[in-house]
């Protein structure tokens, strides 16, 4: 064997497993409890749910910012209204060694209208969410924990909607099958000038939360079943 591949064996072996399985991108996610994270992200000394995790198993390209913001405008969302999020950043802890760790973004139901649905989103209320990714130095499994909720509209002040952390991830999951080029179809939908399609497998994680509404913001209840979506992209 070329010296070479000697070292890279030799490296390779004397690496903690979750290295491993990092280098080898084998793992849907690591549990955030297990280093100190949490399934709650940080808002107002409470915390949303974390109740969607797309795997690391994914494909690649989704789990970077530009595609999974191809990803989220082609199920029917945007990236804050016109671009501008006015609402305040959170904060989450992956337990991916990096502690506390501000949103990579906010991304609001955009009723079919790319760029102002969102704006609207803000004064009629419907479907946004929160994501995180985990590839910090302790956990780096690329996966992208969403914290999913249906919010009230602005004269409610904007706030979670009556069970809306489940209502909003059951409506998170819907809305791509609506449009009808997800979950096992064989459609395709133009994103960015180019045709992708996306296939998707889900399945319930249910030790991750604890359901209920302790330590949950606004005291809402949810029933502590975590949706986990593995996507290829073709």
């Amino acid at each position: 064997m070329h010296p070479l591949l000697i070292f890279v064996a030799l490296a390779v072996n004397a690496l903690p497993i979750t290295e491993v399985l990092r280098a080898q991108g084998s793992v849907d996610y690591f549990d955030p409890r297990e280093r100190g994270g949490s399934l709650l992200d940080n808002s107002a000394g409470l915390g949303e749910p974390l109740n969607v995790i797309i795997s690391g198993k994914s494909s690649p390209q989704l789990l970077t910012p530009s595609g999974f913001l191809d990803y989220a405008q082609a199920i029917g969302f945007s990236d804050g209204c016109l671009g501008i999020n006015s609402s305040g950043r959170q904060q989450a802890n992956l337990g991916d060694g990096r502690g506390l760790v501000d949103e990579m973004g906010v991304f609001r139901q955009s009723f079919g209208i790319p760029g102002l649905g969102s704006c609207l989103e803000v004064l009629t209320g419907g479907n946004h969410f929160r994501v995180w990714k985990q590839d910090g130095p302790d956990a780096n499994s690329g996966a992208l924990f969403l914290a999913v909720s249906q919010e009230e509209n602005l004269a409610h002040k904007h706030t979670i909607a009556p069970d809306g952390y489940n209502i909003g991830r059951c409506v998170f999951l819907l809305l791509p099958s609506m449009k009808g080029f997800i979950h096992f179809s064989d459609k395709f939908v133009e994103v960015a000038k180019s045709l992708k399609r996306y296939t998707t497998t889900i399945q319930d994680i249910t030790n991750l939360l604890e359901p209920g509404s302790q330590g949950v913001n606004h005291g809402i209840s949810q029933d502590g079943i975590v949706k986990l979506l593995t996507i290829t992209v073709s």
